[in-house]
This record gives structure tokens, C-alpha cells and sequence, in this order.
């Protein structure tokens, strides 16, 4: 399926005073190809992303566009399958001519589409937490603009182990985010001063979790840290407190997010939860975030304006900043077409910028080595029936030393 958005600053553009071929120039759209989630397992996550970029493009628009160029979105559907996502990739390159492509919050995604973004030469920024696509999995066309599993694990075991417990059984789906997850937590949790009794890896879709957690969770065991999302999410929480109700829970980055955690009732209550950018307005009421959150169309409490329903609200933040990364990019390195490329990479290898309604999730920048995100993260816990933020982690913590350096690349 392909979406195009033109959304129109060409009568702007044609009253300008820049004439022959420079005004032609101008008037050029830039295309920004998006390898969205929109069906599978991962379709509530494309679904937010995709609503998330439509309002950043239509911003960007009204504004003027970037560097007085319309922008044009193409949307390709990955169907949450890593093979997929790579041959999608590649059509929005070669077929509809895209100069920079975003999203796919699936690290099996992004990983795919890796290698793919360095072979055609193009700017990669997905939305997926796997510490592989900061590290050997990626390259200098690839960014990171949301945290890493790295960054969350790190940054919050010491308080994991000061405030929930010492001994942890570690249940995560069987892929890539979820081994990523699981080795982290590892080592971190380790060097914390807690201890991992056991691991389980359970496979994507599962329903049934109580087979592969029979005998695993002990009364050894002070608490379970969980990576899953979505139907897994509840079918693991759900037998989870079916064998231990008085277990402690963990929830890897956004495990809560969309979830109607009243409705969830005890199988979540007192659950913490990682996440980067808070499910309710008031754990960070800026002038910024409100704004943010009007444009993408949420509420204070993360649900949908107009249906009422839960928004996913799990990197969406991520997705729109990276329009404003490219646009900021771009302006900073005077890139008019592909061929300035290496300009425009050069350019964003160590942006910073402050909060703001384009950076809504606060001060960061992207580290030049890794062209990782430098961010802070909060801690979440449900508390009779709602979500509250229980702690902030500054990003002193998440911050650990690059694995990759891709400034000695060559392009």
C-alpha cells in the first residue's frame, strides 16, 4: 500500500524571488519514505506512528516547508515482517525516489533494512529499540532518534534493585528486542547487585504463556521482568499472576503502553513500567508537550481525541522529532538533492537541540559515533487503576560509552 502526502507551499513558493532554475529548485518536493507496521503484530504501532509524521509534515508544511521545499511523505507497509520491511524499503528508494526513509518500530524491521539503507546510499531513521542498531547492526546512514535497550536496562537497574528487588526471573518474546532485553538486564542488573534466577524466551503471539513459565518463577524470586507488548503482554501478566499474585513486576520500554490497565485490573496493579515519554500529560505538563499532544490529537490521560480509545504513545514522540532532526539537518547542511548526503549525515552526527513543541520529549541530542539519541527516561507504576510516573532517570544514567564509531566510515 503507498500513501502520498503533498501538502502545498507551492503558490508560497512561486511568489518567491528566486528566478529560473533556482526557483525551480525550490519548488522540488522532498520525499521522506516510511516503512510503517500497518498490519500484523505491530499495527496499533503503525497505526500511531504514521498519524504522528502526517501531523509533523502537516506542521512542517504550513510553515513553509523545509528550506522553502514542500515535503511529500510515501508510506510502504512492512506487515511487521522483518523480509518485508527490507524489500519495502528498497521500492520506496528505487521506485518512488525518496531521499530519506523513517519508522518501523520492529527491531527485526530495522535490522533487516539496515545493510538495505547503506547499499542505496540513503539516511535511515527507524523507531525500534534494539541496542544492535546503534551498534554492529548499523551504519552511518542509520540513526537511532529513540532510546535503546541499553540506555532503559542501564538506566534504571540500580533502582530496579534498590526499590523493587534482587532476585529477577526475566520473561521476554522471542526476538530481537526481546534478546536484546534479556542480556542487558543481565549484565546490568549484575553489576546493580542483583541476581538473574532464570530466563525465559516465549515466541511472538503466543497465548498460552503458563507451559513455558511452569516451574520458573520461584519463591526465590523478589520480581519478574517483563519484555512484551501488546496481546502478549496480556496473556503473559495474566499467567503470570496466575502462578505468583505476589511477585513484583518490571515492564520493559512501553510494556503499558495502549493498555487499559484499569480494565487489566490486579495482574498489573503495582506494576513499574520503563518508558521514555510519560502515558499521562501531568508527569510532564509543559507548554511544549501540551502543545505536541493537541497537534497528534491525544489527551492528557494518552487516549485518542475523537474515538476515546488508547493511543499508543510507545516512540511516537521519537517519529516526530526525526521530521524535525531531518529538517533541522538539512537546513544545517544546505543539502539540496542525494548527492549531498554525506552533508546532511555530517550535519546530524552530534545535533543538539532544547524541549520545544519539535522536541517535545525534552533537551537530547544525537551522539556522533552511534548516532544514538541521548535522552533521559522515567520509571511508571500503576497505581489503582492509573499510571504515574514513580521516578525520573536522568540521562547521566542511561549514558553508557559508544560500541560503534561510524564517523570514521566512509560514505
Amino acid at each position: 500500500m503507498r500513501t502520498v502526502i503533498a501538502l502545498g507551499c507551492t503558490l508560497l513558493l512561486s511568489l518567491g524571488a528566486m528566478p529560473g532554475k533556482a526557483s525551480a529548485e525550490a519548488k522540488e518536493p522532498i520525499r521522506i519514505g516510511m516503512v510503517a507496521d500497518k498490519t500484523g503484530g505491530l499495527a496499533a504501532y503503525g497505526y500511531s506512528h504514521e498519524k504522528t509524521v502526517r501531523a509533523a509534515l502537516d506542521k512542517i508544511n504550513k510553515e513553509g516547508g523545509i528550506s522553502g521545499r514542500p515535503v511529500e511523505l510515501y508510506v510502504e507497509d512492512t506487515e511487521s515482517k522483518p523480509a518485508v520491511g527490507g524489500v519495502k524499503f528498497r521500492k520506496l528508494v528505487e521506485s518512488n525516489k525518496v531521499d530519506f526513509v523513517i519508522d518501523s518500530n520492529s527491531s527485526g524491521v530495522a535490522v533487516a533494512c539496515a545493510p538495505v539503507a547503506k547499499e542505496l546510499k540513503t539516511p535511515y531513521f527507524p523507531s525500534a529499540g534494539a541496542t544492535e542498531i546503534s551498534g554492529d547492526k548499523g551504519n552511518r546512514y542509520v540513526f537511532q532518534p529513540c532510546t535503546n535497550v541499553r540506555q532503559e536496562i542501564k538506566g534504571v537497574a540500580r533502582w530496579a534493585v534498590e526499590n523493587i528487588g534482587k532476585k529477577w526471573v526475566l520473561v521476554v518474546v522471542n526476538y530481537a528486542w526481546g534478546w536484546s532485553n534479556q542480556e542487558e538486564f543481565t549484565q546490568y542488573i549484575k553489576e546493580a547487585g542483583g541476581q538473574v534466577l532464570e530466563a525465559v524466551r516465549v515466541p511472538l503471539g503466543t497465548s498460552d504463556w503458563l507451559p513455558y513459565l511452569k516451574g520458573k518463577i520461584t519463591q526465590e524470586a523478589d520480581a519478574v521482568f517483563l519484555a512484551a507488548f501488546g496481546s502478549d503482554f496480556l496473556s503473559a501478566v495474566r499467567d503470570i499472576h496466575a502462578i505468583r499474585p505476589d511477585i513484583k513486576k518490571l515492564g520493559a520500554l512501553y510494556a503499558l503502553s495502549a493498555q487499559d490497565v484499569a480494565k487489566i485490573g490486579d495482574p498489573v496493579e503495582g506494576m513499574y513500567c520503563i518508558t521514555s515519554y510519560p502515558t499521562y500529560l501531568a508527569a510532564m505538563d509543559t507548554e511544549a508537550n501540551r502543545s505536541f499532544r493537541g497537534l497528534i490529537g491525544v489527551d492528557p490521560e494518552g487516549k485518542e481525541l475523537g474515538t476515546g480509545t488508547r493511543f499508543v504513545l510507545a516512540y511516537n514522540w521519537a517519529m516526530w522529532q526525526t521530521m524535525f532532526i531531518i529538517k533541522q539537518g538539512i537546513e544545517k547542511s544546505g543539502w539540496k538533492s542525494r548527492a549531498d548526503h554525506p552533508k546532511f549525515i555530517q550535519a546530524v552526527e552530534g545535533l543538539q537541540w532544547k524541549q520545544s513543541v519539535e522536541f517535545p520529549q525534552g533537551d537530547g541530542s544525537i551522539r556522533a559515533q552511534d548516532h544514538l539519541i541521548q535522552t533521559g527516561l522515567y520509571i511508571e507504576q500503576v497505581t489503582k487503576g492509573t499510571i504515574r510516573v514513580a521516578a525520573k532517570i536522568p540521562v547521566s544514567e542511561t549514558t553508557y560509552p559508544p560500541i560503534v564509531d561510524h564517523t570514521k566510515e566512509a560514505f
